[in-house]
């Protein structure tokens, strides 16, 4: 029945087909809805890095940019590595998607969208080449 359906769909009544939309961009989506500008967050790495790199960080976005990192004012260059705003995030992760990861775990907060918890291993025949992102104590400002 459902093939029958889906058949008179596209050939009597000329409907168009929509690709499902993945995990990321949907809450990237859900996450829009909510116009949320000001907030804060802890964010970790899970990574073979640097520990300066690995956090947790706590993050502070104001009006969209990320104003400090552990409560000094953030520059990309300093030592903790890029820290994305969550909309940022959400892209990172769209685009580890389209990678198309051996491994991953996706797990976003129901409410708003952000991610709490995704890894990615690119490789069953590599090591060290996983990451993984955290976000925790989120807060809306």
């Amino acid at each position: 029945m459902k093939k029958f359906l889906v058949l008179f769909c596209l050939i009597l009544a000329g409907c168009e087909t929509v690709e499902p939309l993945d995990d990321a961009s949907t809450n990237l989506n859900l996450w829009n809805e909510k116009k949320i500008v000001n907030y804060s967050f802890s964010f970790k790495r899970v990574c073979f890095c640097p520990l300066e790199y690995v956090g947790p960080h706590q993050v502070v976005v104001q009006n969209g940019k990320i104003t400090t990192v552990n409560g000094a004012p953030y520059n990309k260059a300093e030592r903790y590595g890029e820290i994305y705003t969550i909309p940022e995030l959400l892209q990172v992760i769209k685009a580890n998607l389209d990678r198309k990861p051996y491994q991953k775990t996706l797990n976003f907060n129901p409410t708003y969208g952000y991610p709490t918890s995704v890894f990615f291993d690119f490789s069953q025949q590599m090591a060290d080449e996983e990451i993984g992102y955290e976000i925790t104590n989120f807060k809306v400002n």
